[in-house]
């Protein structure tokens, strides 16, 4: 049988791929769910909260809980605190208790287990925890999917399968504004940034993207909630100019490890600077409109250890 014909306005044959799903850990880029999908989620909450009805914030990724590892800690819009557990494949018994440890050791007000196939069993067991557990306690179940229509490329898909009782869901709050949104005017009227932080990250992202056209990058800048990432293929940030916290602005490069331990020389030894290991980011602080530094050594820094596709490799520095 072929591909079904239906005629446009016009007369003329309209022609309709074939979807097809993909196991994800078949994708170029997601072979490994720790090492891949794990940080690949991370830069790209906004898909997943979406599903959820929820503004979803990085606190930690690969959080340790005992002698197990979280895959991703998060915060919501109203503070809770927010847990996934991914897994590829078909749901187990091994991670259900994980899921539960990771639950109590952060006292987790969301609860997510994300996998490509929920088992009956395990639909049932999380629907039992809505109904059972604590009040202000929630589980969901969301299954992961990944499609593509007939040779392009794959496009993910989250399905809510289990929710909370009675969960509605719902748009942003009102007061957390949409990420299409987001930008200089929310920052300081949703956020509450004042003036001469929005000084100083405007003027580091208006020098990033002049740099970055000079130099010929693809490199996107997309506004997020309190701070101005810029991309490369597959929505991987690269640099990020972060305006959330109370801090001066923090101008950040995506590394797979501290400078030192790189054998890379600081380029801005002027500026207060550290290392966030949960996010693979080396930081500075921009205190003022007069220290903000040449941008394109920040840019140099991040183009370096940055392949052109899938997740930043982590270096043997064994």
């Amino acid at each position: 049988m072929g591909e079904p014909n239906i005629p446009d306005p016009e007369g003329a044959p309209v022609r309709f791929g074939r979807l097809h799903p993909l196991a994800a850990s078949s994708v170029d880029g997601w072979s490994h769910e720790a090492h891949d999908f794990t940080p690949w989620l991370a830069e790209n909450l906004e898909l997943l909260g979406e599903e959820l009805g929820l503004a979803l914030r990085l606190k930690g990724r690969e959080v340790a809980v005992g002698r197990y590892s979280l895959d991703l800690l998060l915060e919501d819009a109203q503070g809770r605190t927010v847990i996934v557990e991914n897994q590829f494949g078909q749901t187990d018994h091994d991670h259900l208790g994980k899921l539960l440890t990771y639950c109590a050791g952060t006292e987790a007000e969301v609860v997510v287990w994300l996998s490509e196939s929920l088992t009956d069993e395990h639909v049932a067991a999380l629907e039992w925890l809505n109904e059972n557990t604590v009040a202000g306690v929630g589980f969901f179940g969301v299954e992961l999917g990944l499609l593509k229509i007939d040779d392009s490329r794959p496009a993910p898909r989250f399905r809510v399968v289990v929710q909370p009782n009675e969960w509605k869901k719902r748009a942003r709050p009102e007061s957390q504004a949409s990420v299409e949104s987001w930008g200089w005017p929310s920052f300081e009227e949703v956020l509450g940034i004042d003036q001469q932080r929005i000084e100083v990250g405007r003027e580091l992202v208006e020098l990033t993207e002049s740099a970055l056209k000079a130099r010929g990058l693809p490199w996107k800048s997309a506004f997020r909630k309190g701070y101005v990432g810029f991309q490369r293929a597959g929505g991987y940030n690269v640099l990020i100019v972060d305006l959330y916290w109370r801090r001066p602005p923090r101008l950040a490069v995506k590394i797979p490890a501290p400078l030192d331990k790189l054998g890379v020389a600081d380029p801005y030894p002027g500026l207060e600077s550290f290392w966030v290991e949960a996010e693979r980011e080396w930081g500075w602080t921009v205190p003022s409109l007069a220290s903000v530094p040449d941008v394109n050594r920040a840019i140099e820094l991040a183009h370096g250890f940055q392949p052109e596709s899938g997740p930043m490799r982590l270096p043997d520095l064994e």
